[in-house]
């Protein structure tokens, strides 16, 4: 399989060449063009138990897509995320990567998609129980709202719950709800994952949630004029 991503880094985008026979599986909606001899087929995202989990309890997908190349030459397919940001290839071997909602694109086929326990505090926050493993070996690309930074994570760390993307199965999260949550909700201060373990963590430059209040403010701010007629 050969890969480029052009528009980089706001508005990535992936360009996958499938060689005779390889197949990738897609996130649902990233799907912009691809050759007419690829097959595509919608199936369950791994385990039906762990899909269902993972959709009822931890806001991900059920579905993904399956790419697959019949022919005898090499096709292309081009995905994208829904939101502006870049998009990073993570090479997986001997460990697993967790992955918070809506950030996975795309995976080789030899990747094994599992379930994970995030808690009961993350449920709280809204990011439910369960997330998404990814495990085996091969490739998985990952899409960020802007920029993309990877991290080392020794003992414990913390981080805005909006900014992190990924991060090593060994890492145990846990939501801290602040003393003067209500406060700091309404300044616009997100809520706080703790992170404790050894492993890699990668971490977005802009949050998606931080986007919503912003834009949410100057609506509510400004007036909105439309052919000179303001309301």
């Amino acid at each position: 399989m050969l890969y480029k991503v052009s528009f980089r880094p706001v508005f990535a985008t992936l360009h996958v060449t499938l060689r005779p026979k390889e197949s990738l599986t897609a996130a649902q909606g990233t799907l912009v063009s691809m050759d007419t001899g690829i097959v595509m087929k919608t199936i369950i995202s791994g385990d039906i138990a762990f899909a269902i989990l993972r959709r009822l309890l931890g806001n991900h997908p059920l579905w993904v897509n399956n790419f697959h190349n019949p022919t005898e030459e090499p096709l292309s397919i081009v995905l994208c995320p829904a939101f502006p940001g870049d998009i990073i290839r993570l090479d997986l071997s001997q460990s697993s990567l967790c992955l918070q909602p809506e950030v996975h694109i795309a995976h080789t086929s030899q990747i094994k998609m599992g379930i994970h326990w995030i808690g009961f505090s993350s449920w709280f926050a809204g990011q439910g129980l369960f997330g998404l493993k990814l495990s085996g070996r091969g490739l998985i690309f990952i899409g960020a709202h802007g920029g993309i930074n990877q991290h080392q994570v020794f003992k414990k760390f913390a981080v805005e719950q909006g900014s992190l993307l990924a991060y090593s199965s060994k890492i145990r999260l846990k939501v801290n709800f602040p003393k003067g949550i209500i406060g700091s909700r309404v300044a616009g201060y997100g809520l706080v994952t703790q992170l404790k373990g050894g492993g890699i963590i990668y971490l977005q430059s802009r949050s998606r949630s931080g986007l919503g209040r912003y834009t949410k403010s100057r609506r509510d701010q400004s007036p909105v004029n439309v052919n000179g007629y303001e309301s």
